[in-house]
């Protein structure tokens, strides 16, 4: 018995050192197994962050080579070649691209330069790049703007500005990241909208776009780099209206946003076939002119003893280059002094009259059109004597006979 006792216990110790080795086995192996997965994570991530930064690198080169095309298209004047980086998607984009183009190729400008400073991948199909632009004219300008691009079926292309945008049923607006004064604009574009809804037998586009930058030298450098001035509004034919923000005074905004909205409707009714002064006399009688005169640089410098000018002196003077401010006002408030008086002597409807005259003739595009303003001179001078049934020298002599007895411009005078 004793023996087989100890046979037994002997036998059990054995197994208990067997098991015990069986276990210590296990753990290893887990522990093992433990450190091997954390070994792999690691090696993933770092495998994953060697593909995002060589995507960005990769994609970084792309946008580059970009830019560069765009570069060499602007410095070799190939119109062509610039618009094949712009999107066709837009309804307004390339057509502000194509006169931006045509600004940058204008004499006196040089040392352009357009380079990435970064970019943002958002997905496969979409980036932000931030561009650093250099240039001179009159004066060097280094500047930086957000570039959208979006890879189409022949390549990436260039979308605009990585702006942010509300859209309703009426317009699109988009504003620069950072804008404080959103919820004030729409309020002041949707008075504007209702006003000109009851004047004209037109409405702006369905898909209209309206931008709002609070950086006023960009909003020129990016619209009308060549034009001697800052601004705080501008819209062309078939182009979104441009707005500069950091006016101090919210009210100053009013007329101006009225004045570029009249501009977009009557351009569409005319096809762009009118004359500046007529356009410009317009849009402040049916936009600034609505509110205080002291938001209006024209009607707060209004004096009639200088604006008695016929329909020629208009025609050959030019606002964009003017001697002094007080010419660029003269010939704004004469434009706008015309307009009352055929709106007074001939009726509202007039107005709307000589605007389908003139929609008539087929849409004038000024891009590559040399002739485009003389073109406009002798439509409005046709749509003068078709509707009005007189003479442009007629109603220049009706006119300037008119601004010699009417008191109607005494409200603008400082008493």
């Amino acid at each position: 018995m004793d023996i087989l006792y100890k046979s037994y216990r002997f036998i059990f110790v054995v197994l208990i050192i067997f098991l015990s080795g069986l276990l210590n086995m296990g753990c290893q192996s887990s522990e093992s197994d433990e450190t091997s997965q954390v070994e792999n994570t690691t090696v993933e991530t770092k495998e994953i962050e060697a593909t995002t930064l060589e995507t960005e690198e990769t994609m970084m080169m792309k946008i580059s080579d970009i830019m560069a095309q765009k570069e060499l298209a602007i410095k070799t004047k190939n119109d062509e070649l610039y618009m094949s980086t712009v999107t066709k998607k837009d309804p307004y984009y390339p057509n502000e691209q194509r006169r931006w183009f045509m600004e940058m190729t204008k004499e006196g400008m040089a040392n352009l330069s357009l380079k990435v400073a970064s970019i943002e991948l958002k997905d496969d199909e979409t980036l932000v790049a931030i561009i650093q632009q250099h240039h001179f004219y009159n004066d060097a300008f280094d500047f930086e703007y957000p570039l959208l691009f979006k890879l189409e079926k022949d390549g990436w292309k260039d979308w605009g500005y990585d702006f942010e945008s509300i859209s309703n049923d009426r317009y699109t607006l988009k504003y620069m990241t950072g804008e404080t004064r959103v919820a004030a604009f729409i309020e002041m574009i949707d008075g504007a909208y209702d006003f000109l809804n009851g004047v004209f037998d037109e409405v702006p586009d369905s898909d209209f776009q309206i931008k709002l930058f609070y950086d006023r030298e960009l909003l020129r450098q990016r619209t009308i780099p060549t034009i001697g001035g800052l601004f705080t509004g501008w819209g062309e034919p078939n182009e979104s209206l441009k707005l500069f923000t950091g006016q101090s005074e919210l009210e100053s905004y009013k007329g101006t946003i009225q004045h570029e909205l009249v501009h977009h409707i009557t351009l569409k009714m005319c096809n762009n076939n009118l004359s500046d002064w007529f356009l410009e006399g317009m849009a402040v009688y049916y936009g600034n002119a609505h509110y205080d005169k002291k938001f209006s640089n024209a009607l707060s410098n209004l004096v009639p003893e200088r604006m008695s000018m016929t329909i020629a002196e208009l025609e050959s003077a030019d606002p964009y280059a003017p001697k002094t401010k007080e010419i660029v006002w003269d010939w704004y408030n004469t434009g706008y002094a015309y307009v009352v008086y055929i709106i007074e002597k001939y009726g509202e409807e007039t107005i709307v009259e000589m605007l389908r005259e003139a929609g008539e003739q087929p849409f004038n595009n000024s891009f590559m059109n040399k002739d485009f303003k003389a073109q406009n001179i002798k439509t409005t001078r046709d749509v003068i004597i078709e509707v009005l049934g007189i003479s442009p020298e007629e109603l220049s002599r009706d006119y300037i006979s008119w601004m010699t007895i009417t008191d109607y411009f005494d409200k603008y005078l400082d008493k």
